[in-house]
């Protein structure tokens, strides 16, 4: 601490120094521009006197109003040449003001610091007097938790006597370890290489650790760069050869120097110090654990004993209880019986009733599989009628036969689509059927989801009929225990009656396990009717969407009659036109002809059009009023 006091005592003694050079250095300054200023203005009224004499002398000439107005100019330049140095060299006075000021406001928050002996967020550790200049430096500092680690913090070499933060001689980025975490101290190093580094002298320097804002955080002691002596740095080392020469006895001499020496002794050291660092970690995770785990064990032994605690007093609570409820057992044990009896009943009409909706869930499979079947055959004939509309465009090619074709194949068309429409109405009849049947399917449905609700409500009772019963029974059992041994003591009559009672335990428990068993296999059966109820979901489903392809083909098939009937307008146009061209004599007859016959077919064609379009607006009422339902 001495020691500190002191060199604190000398800072302080440098720093006002160097406040006293500073401020000598601005009043020479000062002097001088005042000395350059004071001569300028003799230099200014020697002109003037001599511009006055030359005007006066002037006067005299013609010329004396323009030599008067030159020489006004030139006084008023050279006044402005002097404005302007003087201008100038008050800046120059200024700027060096302002410098010599930033250099004492660091001086100043680093003397303030070192006045105050506040503790500084970084501290340098293990710095040496000496350095050698040929070698790599070696810098290690410690972060406090106070300090804010930045990535732009940096480490400078300063010469003694620094005036501000940039008279670094070279720095470091100070770099923080990878596991830094903010809020520990950490121990950091960094090196600074040889070629950066001072000549070896007698000036004196030291580190300083400055953060991203321009603070500075820390400051070492001062130490300086020094050539290593040739013989008081180095040191003799006795090494014994290997091999067959160590039975004469013969050792080597090794010359090293001291700084290597120092320095593997240094590394040694900071290994073993790692490495105990590292035990005393693990030592200390260790004991934490140890100590968790001891914590842990008693918590566990203390919720124990309460635990023990409290079922020796539910048991004593318990065994006061069961010796009322044995009397209320025998009466319980009847009205059990009846119950019994009743659920019996109740589950055999149960089962009646679920095979009764097995055999209605097979019948309405086998209507959904003969609709689906017979959608299957409505389909295959709409794929025929879609060949026989392909032949029909094949019949186009030869045009002279057109005239008995046409009329043939019209009549063709038209029986053919008569049966379709016969068809048609039979699959929307048979469409009708099935929205019945489902109708039905659904009103079954919900029939049977509510029937299944009522049985797992009556299953539900009996699960907590037969839970109270197990309970009483149980209960019963360890009251009949302990008072077996009180009424041996106290009568042998009672032993009959004890004996009687467990046996119908027995019986009870046995029944139990049975109506556990039936329970079981109800909830499987019910979760088969429920399997069955989704497949029959999806089976709707799928059948809703085969309907609603069933649909989009007709109306493609009803697209490609159009299709069919323009082209065979066209065809027919043209077949007219050839045999307008042919006979002109022949087209008057012909055409009274074949116009009542082109207005019977077309009249025809219209009333079988209007007819489909009737068709299909009722099968999409039909189908809206499905999706709606």
């Amino acid at each position: 601490m001495v020691v500190v006091v002191v060199l604190v005592r000398v800072m302080v003694v440098v720093v006002v120094l160097v406040r006293v050079m500073v401020v000598v250095v601005v009043l020479v300054r000062v002097m001088v521009v005042v000395v350059v200023l004071v001569m300028v203005m003799v230099v200014v009224v020697v002109l003037v006197r001599v511009m006055v004499v030359v005007v006066v002398l002037v006067r005299v000439m013609v010329v004396e109003v323009v030599l008067v107005r030159v020489m006004l100019v030139v006084v008023v330049l050279v006044r402005v040449i002097v404005v302007v140095l003087v201008l100038v060299r008050v800046m120059v006075v200024v700027v060096v003001l302002v410098r010599e000021r930033s250099s004492f406001s660091s001086l100043n928050s680093l003397n303030s610091a070192m006045e105050k002996e506040e503790p500084w967020k970084v501290t340098f550790r293990n710095v040496a007097q000496t350095y050698f200049p040929q070698t790599r430096v070696e810098c290690r500092y410690s972060l406090s938790r106070e300090h804010r680690w930045s990535c732009h913090d940096w480490i400078g070499l300063f010469k003694v006597g620094w005036t501000s933060v940039r008279d670094y001689h070279t720095y470091v980025w100070a770099h923080a370890p990878e596991d830094y975490t903010p809020g520990k101290d950490v121990n950091c190093c960094i090196l600074l290489q040889p070629s950066y580094l001072p000549n070896p002298g007698p000036a004196a320097y030291q580190f300083l650790y400055v953060d991203d804002q321009g603070e500075i955080c820390a400051a070492s002691p001062h130490f300086t760069f020094s050539a290593p002596k040739p013989l008081d740095e180095l040191v003799t080392l006795e090494e014994e050869r290997n091999g067959e020469e160590e039975s004469d006895g013969d050792d080597l001499l090794l010359v090293v120097p001291r700084s290597q020496i120092l320095q593997s002794h240094l590394e040694a050291c900071q290994k073993e110090l790692l490495l105990l660092q590292k035990k005393f970690r693990e030592s200390c995770i260790e004991l934490e654990k140890q100590q968790e785990k001891n914590e842990m064990e008693i918590k566990d032994f203390e919720t124990e004993r309460v635990e023990m605690r409290n079922e020796i007093k539910d048991l004593t609570e318990r065994l006061r209880c069961s010796m009322e409820k044995i009397e209320r057992m025998e009466e319980k044990k009847k009205d059990v019986l009846k119950s019994h009896e009743n659920i019996s009943a109740e589950f055999s009409s149960l089962l009646t009733e679920r095979a009764e909706n097995h055999q209605r869930i097979k019948d309405l499979e086998e209507d959904v599989n003969s609709l689906v079947q017979q959608k299957q055959h409505a389909e295959a004939e709409i794929e025929r009628m879609k060949e026989r509309v392909r032949k029909l465009t094949t019949q186009r090619k030869d045009e002279e036969d057109e005239r008995k074709n046409l009329q043939m194949e019209s009549k063709r068309c038209r029986e053919e689509l008569r049966v379709l429409q016969e068809r048609l109405e039979n699959s929307e009849r048979s469409e009708d059927a099935f929205r019945r049947d489902l109708c039905e399917l659904g009103a079954l449905q919900s029939q049977n989801q509510a029937e299944l609700h009522q049985i797992r409500l009556q299953a539900a009772q009996t699960t907590l009929q037969l839970s109270q019963a197990n309970l009483n029974l149980r209960e019963g059992q360890a009251a009949w225990a302990k008072e077996r041994e009180n009424i041996r003591k106290k009568a042998e009559l009672d032993k009959e009656r004890v004996q009687k009672l467990s046996h119908e335990l027995q019986k009870k428990e046995e029944w139990l396990q049975e109506e556990r068993t039936e329970r079981e296999k109800l909830e499987q059966e019910l979760g088969n009717e429920k399997a069955c109820n989704r497949e029959l979901r999806a089976s709707v489903r799928a059948m809703q969407k085969e309907r609603e392809q069933h649909q989009l083909e007709k109306q493609e098939l009803l697209d490609h009659i159009r299709v069919f009937r323009l082209r065979m307008e066209s065809d027919r146009d043209a077949v007219w036109n050839k045999m307008d061209s042919d006979s002109r004599i022949l087209e008057n007859s012909d055409d009274a002809a074949l116009a009542v016959q082109k207005s019977d077919f077309n009249g025809e064609e219209d009333g079988e059009t209007v007819n489909l379009l009737q068709t299909e607006e009722e099968k999409e009422e039909s189908h809206s009023r499905d999706t709606v339902i």
